[in-house]
């Protein structure tokens, strides 16, 4: 006898399973959507992981001058996972709830307790640290059955994809492929990288136009009630299953819906889908209506995530205090052309499109390599069109400023511009892993090195406790990221702002004042080096940084360069990146000076 699930609130009853039986007669499927933790994998909690991450969000801070406690950092990690269970138990119940934003997760729940400056420059960075944090937080297993349900949909040709919500889908790719499992998948769907969560219907629908399959000619596989079953009712999928894990007994409230089948693990997957297959095959067709399950037994159920330890303000914020560094320098440097100079890759095309093709491979929709090139060429151009069209607008003073500066969006760059001509199943799977092709992109598009003295400059700032911060336009910070790490540099930089994370690209204000709101200093005391007169000159400027230099040998003609120092769009115009040194050695001094306002005497 099957028990019904408990919910976390006793007095709310709990909707029971459908009653033991035999295996199910279920519709043939055209496709498996299966989440991913409680169905490919299983969790066990790292009671370690609030320590650990603590001691990375400490080393992080360092790079600001902050000094924090990795004790105080650690409670308010604990409280503000336990919150952020609350909250997820609570969009539940929304008929179309949203994802949190990676900034809001860690702004405003993991980090509410830490010192502005710091909270700010992490938010920026928040997609690094949910991505640490994912692996920390729990060990994955992956469950039973698994290998061989894959295996079978791989012979009876049924694609398959991922349906789950996570704080970071990048993770979650990790994961999988780390276990050797992402080449089974053809689309994979995850709510931080589409904005909903389940029990938002749209997170299947987008998966299932990814294959090109009609939902009635889908499975869904979960493992929860609130979240799972409900998504797939609403969604209206031929079947919904449920592999029980530990959070399968616990709904947080009574659900009205019930699956269709109930498993111990994904292994009694396999029996019902190959009935249905053979079934479908023979002519007999499917049962269809409401089903039985087999039996389960009981698991122990998961932790109230309300049980966390409390944690007040006062108390998590018991660090040293971030020191003042009013009138002290802080930089801000552009990456490409500053840091970074590339040499195009003639392959680019052809490497991309490699990866369009595995794609097409994995959905049943496949195109050849040529095919594919041409999409990512053409796709490209239309991009870079697109942005010359809006650049010219920008000089338009009766152009409609509101979204004048918007960064494209991912899903728009390879579903809509790189996926024109292609078929409309590739172009839904291409919206879902735009993220991952502007990374592939990215990292195919040129060759980068080092710009002489850019190193030099950020080392030099670091022994001297100046801090250094990136604004960047850019398909991928994460890309970027890759870079600086690999030149070694990456731990000392502070807020870190990608039009592709922030959602604007320079000149526009709001990726500046993004980079400006994690540094403890005025604007005034700011000092910008970019290569472009227009992006990073006028840009910086709008912004009230307070000294604006431009670098020759990056993007701009040394004329350009003239005309935006003459115009006042620069303050500097400099050879090298670590040329700064100097003007930062003079405002170090200025800074040193003690005040005549304040009555003390001026310095000789």
């Amino acid at each position: 006898m099957i028990t019904a699930p408990r919910t976390l609130d006793p007095a709310v009853p709990a909707v029971p399973l459908p009653a033991a039986g035999g295996v199910p007669q279920l519709p043939a499927p055209a496709a498996l959507l299966l989440d991913f933790g409680g169905v490919v994998v299983t969790t066990v909690s790292r009671a370690t992981w609030s320590q650990e991450l603590a001691e990375d969000v400490v080393a992080r801070a360092a790079t600001l001058g902050a000094r924090l406690d990795a004790g105080s950092v650690a409670e308010s990690l604990r409280a503000g996972r336990s919150a952020l269970s609350m909250w997820k138990n609570a969009a539940s119940r929304r008929l179309a709830p949203r994802e949190l934003a990676p900034a809001e997760i860690v702004g405003d729940f993991l980090l509410a307790d830490l010192p502005d400056p710091v909270r700010r420059t992490l938010a920026l960075d928040a997609g690094e640290l949910l991505a640490t944090m994912a692996t920390l937080v729990s060990e994955h297993h992956q469950r039973p059955g698994i290998d061989e349900l894959l295996a079978e949909c791989a012979a009876r040709r049924i694609p398959l994809g991922i349906v789950s919500n996570a704080h970071s889908g990048r993770a979650h790719r990790a994961i999988l492929a780390d276990l050797g499992l992402d080449r089974f998948f053809g689309v994979q769907v995850y709510s931080d990288e589409v904005g909903i969560r389940k029990p938002h219907p749209g997170m299947i629908r987008l998966a299932a136009e990814g294959l090109g399959v009609a939902l009635p000619q889908a499975w869904y596989v979960g493992d929860t009630l609130d979240r799972d079953v409900v998504a797939g009712r609403r969604a209206g999928v031929g079947a919904v299953v449920i592999t029980r894990d530990r959070r399968t007994d616990t709904p947080p409230f009574r659900i009205a819906e019930a699956p269709d089948l109930v498993l111990e693990t994904p292994e009694g997957l396999i029996a019902p889908l190959r009935a249905a297959l053979d079934s479908a095959a023979s002519g007999r067709g499917a049962a269809g209506g409401p089903t039985t399950a087999t039996a389960p037994g009981t698991e122990p159920p998961a932790d109230d995530p309300s049980a966390a330890a409390p944690s007040s303000a006062a108390d998590s914020a018991g660090a040293a205090p971030v020191p003042s560094r009013r009138g002290r320098p802080a930089v801000l440097l552009d990456h490409g052309g500053v840091i970074t100079l590339s040499t195009p890759n003639p392959a680019r095309d052809e490497e991309v499109g490699a990866l369009i093709v595995a794609l097409s491979e994995r959905i049943g929709h496949p195109i050849d390599l040529e095919t594919a090139a041409r999409a990512v060429a053409e796709g490209w151009e239309r991009h870079r069109a697109r942005k010359r069209a809006r650049d010219t607008r920008d000089l338009d003073a009766s152009a409609d400023p509101s979204h004048r500066h918007d960064e494209i969006d991912p899903a728009v760059l390879w579903g809509d511009l790189v996926g024109e001509g292609l078929p409309e199943p590739l172009r839904a799977a291409l919206r879902l892993d735009g993220a991952q092709f502007s990374l592939a992109l990215h990292r195919a598009k040129s060759v980068p090195a080092p710009r002489p003295g850019a190193l030099e400059l950020i080392r030099w700032c670091r022994e001297q406790g100046i801090v250094v911060g990136i604004v960047s336009n850019t398909i991928s910070g994460r890309g970027v990221r890759e870079i600086l790490a690999r030149y070694g540099v990456l731990a000392d930089l502070g807020p870190s702002a990608y039009s592709d994370e922030i959602g604007v690209r320079k000149p526009g204000r709001e990726i500046f004042e993004a980079a400006l709101g994690g540094l403890d200093a005025d604007p005034a005391d700011v000092l910008y080096v970019g290569d472009k007169s227009v992006n990073d000159g006028r840009g910086g400027k709008d912004a009230g940084i307070g000294t604006v230099c431009l670098l020759r040998g990056g993007k701009d003609s040394d004329e350009e360069l003239a005309q935006a120092l003459a115009g006042g769009f620069a303050d500097h115009v400099l050879d090298s990146p670590d040329a700064l040194i100097a003007l930062l050695v003079e405002r170090v001094r200025e800074a040193a000076r003690p005040s005549v306002a304040a009555g003390a005497h001026p310095a000789p």
